[in-house]
């Protein structure tokens, strides 16, 4: 045998046991055990591909995952001396070329042999060798990714067990310890993260008291709706268990707990100015779109100080935010679950902000289906590229490993879709999850070493979940995995999911972004909006812009089930005010003041006073923030022209309000007296010569009004389901005004003649029809019995 291969044995033997050669039985055990573990995930990962690892396409691909690594290893400045393993890989080659002449002994330990050499190389990759891990022992809470980080889930099927633990020698032993030592009482474990000094683990913990919980623990899926539920009411109780937000320092082992109370706090995010951003249930509402069984409260960016004092919420969007981490450059990537006016099971895109949560935008994920979910994004060292877990909405986190280039990211031209040039898939063998189908094995939490080698957390069972409808908890172990195919072991533990590996010790902290406001604004802000007649998607019939609307999402709170109440005609749709309007120059721009910290969104409307274009996503102001866009649906790579615009030639506009019954939206005051005015003499409900069928009385009917259900065929919205006028992506000049049928009746000759509508009803019609044809503007029963008795409400107190 050549010398180089036979030494390469001898090294990967000594690795396997982890000790020297003289050693005690009980070590050398250990050892075997280990080397027996490797050798079975090894076998295990051939059987994801349908075969054996006695096949010689396995052998071969192995050797050549093998000398891929090798030649980026030896290319790199800091290479380690790797003429053992480059020698013992040609001295294997001739071997590999035969592969198929030998017997099938023979071949298993041909693969065998070519693997370790490879474990060996990926073992002496320099971003790796001789550094311990931190990671995360926990236990997952199936059903889907929006229950995954409320703790009173965990509670109600006592879910518990995990630990925050180091691996002390990663790929060469199994030996653990832990950080948390015991000092927590029963509980669970999620997201785990580490200060860039290295001085701090920040971790979320959820305490699970001792109470009566349905027999079936930990399998929620499998229980009947009923058993499930209870409706829900536990989740309201005052003592409900919630997770939150732990720190460790890593050398004096001193244990803080930096948040407290009902609402759960978890996925810190260690900034570098020493802050720290998580994610938080404090900003209130719920989800739009939830059963009975399952309240879930909303949860969005938030920030506090390193002790946990000065905590403040720095996102207002009003449905769900995950999984923060800081670029490169200092803004926070996260994802976000866009669905205003649009499906609840889709738009879970990537997100950036400043670390004070100004200027959030989109960079990818917003406009397409085909991509369910981005989730647990990461910066990768030395690159701009982010690395991200492609999921599933009806699934705990996980899917396929994913590289997205900012650079570029572009829209389709014809729909305005996000195109996915962008997109790198590493781990094409796992399906992209709810968009083709289910995966039978899955990644999780990757930590990016660089653009070709990870950390990472992985499945060989299937991504569990509601979807799926895997109902049983998986486990995750943890990975070394490289683009090119190489996936080695580091640690597992049977009945448990590793998670979150990070490289334990200090790393390079990315640059610091000063907070960026106007002390002058107060609790406003300033937009400034370079043009508001360009968009993406071009028009059919261009129309000049005048004005641009103003509104605010208004999250839902008092109920967590999916339209209760039913604000509308459309599906689990947010309630809304309509602040007002502002004047759009002849150049298209618009320069105007707006109050900060509440989820706001535009459109942009002709001199007739119809909507050509709407948003169906939300913005917001941080107090004291100055913004500027450029247009509607603008890609990342678009800029404003050189000319400045016309509108900063003034001071900026304020909000002029609109007519009554718009803040909040209440269509008996807004709509039914015009219908009385002009509409009542032939849609008054009787029969005779000049009578119409269609009864447009305010009369109450069921949760409405007569009239209201009866005008349901004239008018056109959008929504989660079949009735939107779009899914996906809005297309100027086909927004409510343009598409409801009865834009079209007004303006027939019987009607035109007949009504004299004045300019201002005929806007306020048109208003309506864009505001997504709204009967209530508000969630709470006191005030919706207000309103369908035509009185006027206030906003509600979480906005």
């Amino acid at each position: 045998m050549n010398p180089h291969l036979w030494q390469l044995g001898l090294s990967i033997l000594a690795v396997a046991a982890c000790v020297p050669a003289a050693v005690s039985g009980a070590e050398r055990a250990e050892g075997a055990a280990f080397q027996a573990l490797i050798e079975d995930d090894w076998s295990a990962q051939e059987r994801r591909f349908g075969r054996g690892d006695d096949q010689p396409a396995a052998i071969r691909e192995v050797l050549a995952r093998a000398e891929r690594l090798l030649d980026v290893l030896a290319r790199r400045d800091d290479a380690p001396d790797l003429v053992v393993e480059a020698a013992a890989l040609a001295e294997l080659r001739p071997a590999v070329s035969r592969a198929e002449l030998l017997d099938e002994t023979a071949r298993r330990a041909l693969y065998r042999r070519v693997r370790g050499a490879a474990r060996q190389l990926a073992l002496k990759n320099p971003l790796l060798a001789d550094r311990p891990i931190l990671f995360l022992k926990q236990r997952r809470f199936i059903c889907q990714m929006i229950h995954e980080y409320v703790g009173y889930y965990y509670d109600y099927t006592g879910i518990h067990g995990g630990d925050v633990c180091v691996l002390e020698e990663p790929g060469r032993s199994m030996r653990v310890r832990s950080l948390v030592d015991g000092r927590l009482p029963r509980g669970n474990y999620t997201t785990l993260a580490l200060s860039y000094d290295g001085r701090k683990a920040y971790f979320s913990f959820a305490e699970l008291p001792e109470r009566e919980r349905p027999e079936l623990e930990g399998n929620w899926l499998a229980l009947s709706a009923d058993e499930r539920g209870r409706e829900g009411q536990g989740f309201y109780e005052a003592d409900r268990s919630a997770f939150h937000i732990y720190a460790i320092d890593t050398q004096s082992g001193e244990l803080q707990r930096l948040t407290s109370g009902p609402e759960d706090d978890f996925s810190p995010c260690p900034l570098p100015s020493g802050d720290v951003a998580f994610l938080s249930s404090r900003r209130g509402g719920f989800c739009r779109c939830n059963n009975p069984f399952e309240p879930l409260p909303t949860y969005t960016l938030h920030r506090m100080d390193a002790a946990g004092e000065n905590l403040r919420t720095i996102s207002y969007h009003e449905t769900n935010e995950w999984h923060p981490a800081v670029l490169n450059d200092g803004r926070i990537v996260y994802s976000r679950w866009d669905y205003v006016d649009r499906s609840a099971a889709h738009f879970h895109g990537l997100w950036v902000t400043n670390p004070d949560g100004g200027n959030p935008k989109a960079l990818f994920g917003n406009y397409t289906m085909n991509v369910s979910a981005c989730f647990q994004p990461a910066a990768i060292p030395g690159s701009n590229r982010i690395a991200f877990i492609a999921g599933a909405h009806h699934s705990p986190v996980g899917g396929t490993l994913v590289l997205f280039d900012p650079a570029r990211a572009a829209y389709d031209p014809q729909t305005g879709e996000d195109r996915f040039e962008s997109l790198e898939i590493l781990t094409p063998e796992v399906c992209l999850p709810e968009a083709p189908g289910w995966p039978s094995s899955y990644y999780h939490g990757p930590w990016p070493l660089s653009e070709d080698f990870y950390l990472i957390g992985f499945s060989f069972q299937p991504l569990p979940g509601w979807g799926p409808r895997v109902v049983d908890e998986t486990e995750i172990g943890l990975y070394y995995f490289d683009r090119f195919g190489n996936l080695e072991l580091l640690y597992r533990e049977p009945g448990l999911s590793c998670t979150s590996p990070i490289p334990f010790g200090p790393r390079a902290a990315p640059l610091q972004l000063p907070p960026q406001s106007n002390p002058e604004l107060g609790d406003e802000g300033e937009f400034v909006l370079t043009d508001a007649s360009w968009s993406f998607l071009p028009q059919d019939n261009p129309r000049p812009i005048r004005e641009l609307r103003v509104y605010q999402v208004l999250p839902k709170v008092e109920d967590h089930v999916a339209n209760r109440p039913r604000l509308g005609h459309a599906n689990a749709e947010s309630a809304r005010m309509y602040l007002g309007s502002v004047p759009v120059e002849s150049d298209g721009s618009a320069y105007f003041r707006a109050p900060a910290g509440k989820p706001l969104y535009f459109q942009a409307v002709d001199a007739q006073g119809r909507a050509v274009q709407t948003m169906r996503s939300i913005t917001y102001l941080q107090p004291g923030e100055q913004r500027g866009c450029v247009g509607c649906h603008e890609p990342p790579s678009v800029t404003p022209r050189a000319k400045p615009p016309l509108a900063i030639a003034r001071g900026p506009s304020a909000i002029h309000p609109g007519p009554d019954g718009t803040r909040p939206f209440n269509y008996v005051r807004l709509m039914q007296p015009m219908l009385d005015r002009h509409c009542l003499d032939c849609h008054d409900g009787a029969e005779g010569p000049g009578k119409s069928a269609l009864d447009l009385r305010g009369e109450p009917e069921g949760e409405f009004t007569r009239s209201y259900a009866n005008l349901r065929p004239f008018l056109r919205w959008y929504e989660w389901g079949g009735e939107s006028i779009a899914q996906i992506v809005t297309s100027p000049g086909h927004c409510g005004a343009d598409e409801s049928p009865l834009s079209r009746i007004l303006d027939d000759q019987t009607h035109r003649e007949a009504l004299k509508l004045t300019d201002a009803e005929r806007r306020q019609i048109y208003l309506w029809l864009d505001s997504n044809v709204p009967f209530y503007g508000v969630y709470a029963d006191d005030q919706r019995l207000a309103q369908l008795r035509g009185e006027r409400v206030p906003p509600p107190a979480v906005q």
